[in-house]
């Protein structure tokens, strides 16, 4: 067991600076419930209830072949913890998902004895969600060593991302993906007038008055839109395209000739 980090571009095994992770939990998640109370009324209305960030804790065991290496290499783990910026962790026990978190917390090293030590260190994760290491566009097999079990992952269908076709299916295996709130990009690719691309499912419907050629691209990322480089926002009704988590039934109009249609996403899981 161990934790793989990925910081400033590079990709770190634990292992690599004598750690032995004795233990990696994630808090569970915290409920925000937000409620009014109005004069002559028991109790409270709620109004809506929020996901709140998580806390991660990891405890390490480190190890040195002498007290000099154990001191050098406790310089090296400050080093290695020390930033500003936030961590992708990883447990190898779920190699197929990763936390974005900062450190968040001190620590001090505790002698076992002249050539070993151990720690605690916390983390936090803005967001309540993990996400997959994979996006839709990475092969979905597990030679891989993008997913795992435990993903949601449809065993009896194939899962595609890319459709060339008027109407299709996308499938989302995580939570509910509010563009909004966590990254998705949907390109088309193609001729149009007066696109439209709709979600069955959800009901979401986005829509684009305007023309594209056969070599133009029409892209929805996040709540931005834009036709290759330029913003076409205000020529579309304004509004998003979300996944529920399942199959997602969609339609699209106003194509013209040949087109492709491409999503673009990771999976978040609790």
């Amino acid at each position: 067991m161990h934790l793989i980090i990925e910081k400033l571009g590079s990709t770190i095994d634990s292992r690599d600076y004598g750690l032995e992770l004795a233990k990696f939990r994630k808090q569970s998640v915290a409920h925000n419930h937000q409620t009014e109370q109005f004069d002559n009324y028991d109790g409270a209305i709620r109004t809506g209830t929020t996901f709140g960030p998580r806390d991660l804790q990891a405890s390490f065991k480190l190890n040195g072949d002498s007290h000099i290496l154990l001191q050098l290499l406790i310089d090296e783990l400050h080093q290695l913890f020390a930033t500003k910026e936030e961590i992708s962790i990883i447990d190898s026990r779920q190699p197929g998902k990763r936390w974005r978190a900062v450190v968040n917390s001190t620590y001090d090293v505790d002698y076992i004895n002249p050539q070993t030590g151990k720690f605690d260190i916390a983390f936090l994760s803005p967001r309540p969600y993990c996400e997959s290491v994979g996006t839709t566009l990475d092969e979905f097999t597990f030679d891989s060593d993008l997913w795992q079990v435990g993903m949601n992952l449809p065993s009896d269908r194939d899962l595609v991302y890319k459709h060339k076709a008027n109407r299709f299916q996308i499938y989302n295996a995580g939570v509910f993906l509010d563009p909004c709130k966590l990254p998705l990009r949907i390109l088309y690719k193609g001729a149009s007038n007066n696109l439209t691309i709709k979600n069955k499912t959800t009901g979401d419907v986005f829509a684009y008055s305007g023309t594209s050629g056969s070599d133009d691209t029409i892209i929805l990322d996040r709540i931005q839109h834009f036709k290759n480089n330029t913003n076409i926002f205000t020529y579309t009704n304004h509004k998003l395209i979300s996944l529920a988590t399942g199959w997602n039934d969609f339609e699209i109009n106003g194509t013209s000739e040949s087109f492709e249609i491409i999503f673009d996403f990771r999976f978040y899981y609790l």
